[in-house]
């Protein structure tokens, strides 16, 4: 009786049959069968000082994400150009060729499929479209002269081989995995792994053999020498409907002083080295 007393006279005493609520002017508090009232944890001003604090702490940290985010895209990026290296130290016919059909499917891309211009993915399967030749023996790689059956059958399985390699690399999920297995595919449908046909080959893949043959015809092969842009250029043209999408060689027709551009740079850097 004392203490309800107390409170009572302190902050005054509401009962009803299932518990006693004490009130006063700054607030409301409930425990033993009792509700207080009292004063709020935190001003309004208090209160919007925590919430801009909070803002700007999501902000630091959006910011810490996003920095750490470039630096693995970076260290990522980093390891994709060493492997085409280290590709290209194996079959050492092909130079710099992962990077030159790079740059060839890229201005492709810009004419048929911009949105691979849009998905570093791409840009990265058309940089390592052979990775799976790190399995081929050298044997069957640098052959000079024309494959035995065995040996082509071995050599088409680097496409699957390279899918596998790179299927748990979550930075290259898109239309980059796409372009490994299918760039030999044929419009026509007698291309290799899966024999796929007209729109059923990924965009990708489509642009990519259209470069990847351009920069085969023109640079020097273990089995052959160059042959020169003009020869390319009817090869790639007669195609069209056949091994190539009709589309992506109406590109090259129209893109192909840009592409001629690239090739004698390329040509002038390696001369320079």
């Amino acid at each position: 009786m004392i203490v309800f007393a107390t409170v009572e006279s302190a902050w005054g005493v509401t009962r009803s049959s299932d518990r006693t609520q004490v009130r006063g002017s700054f607030g409301t508090s409930t425990g033993m069968g009792v509700t207080l009232f009292r004063r709020g944890s935190q001003t309004d001003a208090e209160a919007e000082r925590q919430a801009e604090l909070s803002a700007e702490d999501l902000r630091v940290l959006l910011e810490i994400e996003r920095g750490q985010r470039l630096l693995l895209e970076g260290a990522y990026e980093s390891t994709v150009v060493a492997l085409a290296r280290a590709l290209e130290s194996k079959d050492s016919g092909t130079g710099a060729h992962s990077e030159r059909v790079r740059q060839y499917a890229l201005g492709l891309a810009d004419a048929v499929a911009p949105e691979l211009l849009g998905d570093t993915s791409a840009e990265h399967g058309f940089l390592l479209h052979d990775v799976g030749k790190i399995g081929i023996p050298d044997s069957v790689l640098r052959k000079p002269g024309p494959l035995d059956p065995d040996e082509r059958r071995l050599m088409e399985t680097h496409t699957l081989v390279g899918e596998r390699m790179l299927s748990d690399v979550m930075l290259l999920h898109g239309a980059g995995l796409k372009v490994v297995p299918s760039h030999h595919e044929r419009w026509d449908g007698r291309g290799y792994p899966d024999r796929l046909a007209g729109d059923e080959i990924p965009v990708g893949a489509r642009v990519f053999a259209v470069a990847d043959t351009l920069d085969a015809l023109t640079n020097d092969r273990p089995y052959r020498a160059a042959g020169s842009w003009k020869d390319a250029r009817e090869l790639i043209v007669s195609e069209a409907s056949q091994q190539f999408d009709p589309e992506v060689v109406e590109a090259f027709r129209e893109r192909e002083q840009a592409l001629r551009s690239l090739q004698r740079e390329f040509a002038g850097n390696a001369a320079l080295n």
